[in-house]
């Protein structure tokens, strides 16, 4: 999580490939749209059709 945490700091928007779940773990594509939202950092979520985990 503190490498998406320099991450999110560096990027004016943040695109993340993600299904909308919660995070497995900590660091999870979930806690990092979540800080990236409370940063003010606009996120792009893509998940694309007929992916599957």
């Amino acid at each position: 999580m503190a490498g998406s945490g320099v991450l999110v700091g560096l990027v004016g928007e943040l695109v993340a490939v993600w299904d909308g779940e919660p995070a497995w773990g900590y660091g999870g594509t979930a806690g990092v749209v979540a800080y990236a939202e409370r940063m003010g950092v606009p996120a792009r979520i893509f998940w694309p059709e007929g992916a599957s985990r």
